[in-house]
Protein backbone atom coordinates (compact mmCIF):
# COMPACT_ATOMS: atom_id res chain seq x y z
CA UNK A 1 0.00 0.00 0.00
CA UNK A 2 3.30 2.64 0.62
CA UNK A 3 5.05 1.42 -2.61
CA UNK A 4 1.10 2.43 -4.50
CA UNK A 5 1.04 5.76 -2.95
CA UNK A 6 4.70 6.44 -3.30
CA UNK A 7 4.10 5.55 -6.86
CA UNK A 8 0.57 7.84 -7.27
CA UNK A 9 3.19 10.87 -5.83
CA UNK A 10 5.72 9.96 -8.19
CA UNK A 11 3.00 9.90 -10.99
CA UNK A 12 1.08 13.43 -9.77
CA UNK A 13 4.61 14.87 -10.13
CA UNK A 14 5.81 13.64 -13.31
CA UNK A 15 2.18 14.85 -15.18
CA UNK A 16 2.36 17.92 -13.31
CA UNK A 17 5.84 18.99 -14.28
CA UNK A 18 5.09 17.38 -18.02
CA UNK A 19 1.84 20.25 -17.75
CA UNK A 20 4.10 23.15 -16.44
CA UNK A 21 6.57 22.04 -19.79
CA UNK A 22 3.61 21.72 -22.24
CA UNK A 23 2.32 25.11 -20.68
CA UNK A 24 5.10 26.86 -21.16
CA UNK A 25 5.95 26.07 -24.76
CA UNK A 26 2.42 26.94 -25.57
CA UNK A 27 2.28 29.92 -23.66
CA UNK A 28 3.03 33.08 -25.52
CA UNK A 29 5.72 34.97 -23.92
CA UNK A 30 5.61 38.81 -23.19
CA UNK A 31 8.51 40.84 -25.13
CA UNK A 32 10.12 41.72 -21.83
CA UNK A 33 10.73 38.57 -20.84
CA UNK A 34 11.82 37.42 -23.67
CA UNK A 35 14.01 40.26 -23.96
CA UNK A 36 15.74 39.64 -20.22
CA UNK A 37 16.28 36.17 -20.73
CA UNK A 38 17.53 36.47 -24.08
CA UNK A 39 20.29 39.47 -22.95
CA UNK A 40 20.82 37.88 -20.14
CA UNK A 41 22.03 34.43 -22.08
CA UNK A 42 23.97 36.10 -24.79
CA UNK A 43 25.68 39.06 -25.06
CA UNK A 44 26.53 39.14 -28.09
CA UNK A 45 22.88 39.21 -29.13
CA UNK A 46 22.53 42.40 -26.88
CA UNK A 47 25.60 44.31 -28.60
CA UNK A 48 23.45 43.07 -32.88
CA UNK A 49 20.67 44.43 -30.63
CA UNK A 50 21.55 48.07 -29.55
CA UNK A 51 23.44 48.40 -32.66
CA UNK A 52 19.99 47.59 -34.84
CA UNK A 53 18.15 49.72 -32.29
CA UNK A 54 20.41 52.67 -32.85
CA UNK A 55 20.74 52.14 -36.48
CA UNK A 56 16.59 52.58 -36.67
CA UNK A 57 16.84 55.13 -34.54
CA UNK A 58 18.99 57.41 -36.31
CA UNK A 59 17.23 56.62 -39.47
CA UNK A 60 14.11 57.64 -37.43
CA UNK A 61 15.75 61.03 -36.49
CA UNK A 62 16.91 61.74 -39.92
CA UNK A 63 13.41 61.48 -41.48
CA UNK A 64 11.92 63.52 -38.87
CA UNK A 65 14.62 65.89 -39.63
CA UNK A 66 13.73 66.32 -43.25
CA UNK A 67 10.29 66.98 -42.42
CA UNK A 68 11.07 69.48 -40.13
CA UNK A 69 13.55 70.95 -42.86
CA UNK A 70 10.40 70.31 -45.34
CA UNK A 71 8.22 72.35 -43.23
CA UNK A 72 10.43 74.91 -41.76
CA UNK A 73 11.56 75.64 -45.75
CA UNK A 74 7.78 76.08 -47.06
CA UNK A 75 6.74 78.17 -44.00
CA UNK A 76 9.56 80.52 -44.25
CA UNK A 77 8.58 81.01 -48.13
CA UNK A 78 5.01 81.99 -47.14
CA UNK A 79 6.60 84.02 -44.61
CA UNK A 80 8.88 85.58 -47.04
CA UNK A 81 5.64 86.24 -49.78
CA UNK A 82 3.57 87.65 -46.86
CA UNK A 83 5.85 90.29 -46.15
CA UNK A 84 6.96 91.27 -49.72
CA UNK A 85 3.04 91.15 -49.80
CA UNK A 86 3.34 93.94 -46.53
CA UNK A 87 5.96 96.26 -48.09
CA UNK A 88 4.36 96.37 -51.50
CA UNK A 89 0.91 97.55 -49.15
CA UNK A 90 2.66 99.91 -47.04
CA UNK A 91 4.47 100.96 -50.51
CA UNK A 92 1.55 101.68 -51.98
CA UNK A 93 -0.53 103.34 -49.26
CA UNK A 94 2.67 105.58 -48.92
CA UNK A 95 1.78 106.49 -52.04
CA UNK A 96 -1.28 107.46 -52.08
CA UNK A 97 -0.88 109.19 -48.26
CA UNK A 98 1.54 111.54 -50.94
CA UNK A 99 -0.76 111.68 -53.33
CA UNK A 100 -3.58 112.93 -50.55
CA UNK A 101 -1.31 115.03 -48.93
CA UNK A 102 -0.14 116.86 -52.06
CA UNK A 103 -3.47 117.83 -53.45
CA UNK A 104 -5.09 121.02 -52.67
CA UNK A 105 -8.35 120.37 -50.21
CA UNK A 106 -11.68 120.45 -52.01
CA UNK A 107 -14.20 122.32 -51.25
CA UNK A 108 -16.88 120.72 -49.05
CA UNK A 109 -19.99 119.91 -51.78
CA UNK A 110 -22.82 122.43 -51.00
CA UNK A 111 -26.05 122.78 -52.81
CA UNK A 112 -24.49 125.64 -54.94
CA UNK A 113 -20.93 123.59 -55.69
CA UNK A 114 -23.18 120.16 -56.65
CA UNK A 115 -25.19 122.09 -59.22
CA UNK A 116 -22.04 123.18 -61.58
CA UNK A 117 -19.56 121.10 -62.17
CA UNK A 118 -15.59 122.53 -61.88
CA UNK A 119 -15.58 123.22 -65.43
CA UNK A 120 -18.68 125.61 -65.08
CA UNK A 121 -21.03 123.58 -66.92
CA UNK A 122 -24.10 121.58 -65.34
CA UNK A 123 -23.80 118.39 -65.17
CA UNK A 124 -26.89 117.13 -67.24
CA UNK A 125 -25.93 119.05 -70.63
CA UNK A 126 -23.27 118.03 -72.42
Amino acid sequence: MLDAYRRRRALRRYLRSIANEVYDRQRTFELEELEGELLARRPDITSRLMKDILTRTDILIQQVDRQVEALRARHGSELRELRAEIENLRSTLEALRMEVEGRPRAPLPTEENSAQSPAGRSPAGD
